[in-house]
């Protein structure tokens, strides 16, 4: 019973903390439970969102990408470079698939990098954000990017609704549901936990280890580009700086979803509650005038929380098993 009680509490008491000021913001604050505040709250979730299943995906393989905020510049920057070309609905389908592109290659260096040449993911990650951020400086002298024509109807879609519901959300359950499916129907979403699980243990079983590694950071940079595709749609322009502490969101709302940062474990459903969870509670924070500062202290306390619980969880599961 004391088992029992206890992974119960490891997997859902960081939810039940977050809902207690989501709850008090519902009762207490009329503009937060209004639907044009709801409608910009999915709208806000889905970029974060976004680039959190692909992070998922990653964790759960026994690792983590700190390079993704800046791919998601990196995305916006090549998409709305190629949108300055001009060509009408051509350029926007270029400027997409340009983008993610560069995205995936980006990924697959990453993968190459901890895989091939035995680099750990966090100084591998960590280098590949310091290049990536600086070729997006470089290229574009800091500047904003702006392109007439395609960015506007780029943007005028990604922001539009459909049936009341805004189309950068329903991108982003789409893509929710997709990945699910591949971590729990595919033969490669079980190699994912396997090698998450038990990296040597799968080497040692045939399992293609090293591609895929490579194809796993390969989504997630893909992922983050259109995170960063997103971000940009929202002002028609794309902003070298974007995406700073994008990684410190993703990785928190994986870990509040359940993900072990050992590997092995998590769920993408648990993430898209974990964004929606840390997106109310910003979006409460902005409602009350509170400064972005703190929203980012309030971040880091809530990833805290949620990696203590997953690691006292564990204590109590392994004293139980003595």
């Amino acid at each position: 019973m004391t088992h029992r009680m206890s992974t119960y509490w490891q997997r859902w008491g960081i939810f039940l903390i977050l809902l207690l000021p989501i709850a008090l913001l519902m009762i207490l604050n009329p503009v937060f439970r209004q639907p044009g505040n709801l409608f910009n709250l999915w709208q806000q979730a889905s970029i974060i969102g976004i680039i959190a299943i692909g992070q998922t995906m990653v964790i759960i393989l026994g690792g983590f990408d700190l390079s993704v905020g800046a791919v998601a510049a990196l995305s916006g920057v090549v998409c709305y470079l190629m949108f300055g070309l001009g060509g009408g609905g051509l350029a926007m389908v270029g400027g997409v698939v340009a983008a993610l592109t560069a995205c995936a290659i980006v990924g697959a260096l990453n993968g190459l990098l901890i895989t091939v040449f035995n680099i750990t993911p966090l100084i591998a990650t960590l280098g590949v954000l310091s290049i990536v951020r600086g070729l997006v400086l470089i290229v574009t002298n800091g500047e904003l990017v702006y392109a007439e024509g395609p960015a506007y109807a780029f943007s005028e879609f990604l922001q539009d609704s459909t049936l009341w519901l805004p189309n950068a959300g329903l991108l982003f359950v789409g893509l929710a549901v997709a990945a699910a499916l591949v971590l729990r129907r595919t033969i490669f979403g079980q190699y994912i936990f396997a090698i998450g699980g038990n990296e040597k243990a799968a080497s040692l079983a045939g399992l293609p280890v090293l591609q895929v590694k490579i194809l796993t950071y390969a989504i997630c940079s893909m992922m983050a580009g259109v995170g960063g595709l997103l971000l940009s749609s929202r002002t028609a322009s794309a902003l070298p700086n974007a995406g700073i502490s994008y990684e410190l969101q993703a990785i928190t709302a994986a870990v509040i979803g359940g993900a072990a940062l050992g590997g092995g474990k998590g769920s993408i459903f648990g993430t898209v509650l974990g964004i929606l969870l840390i997106t109310a509670i910003g979006n409460g924070l902005n409602l009350y005038n509170v400064s972005p500062f703190w929203q980012t202290g309030v971040t880091g306390l809530i990833l805290l929380l949620a990696v203590g619980f997953s690691t006292w969880g564990n204590r109590e599961a392994r004293s139980v098993i003595r």
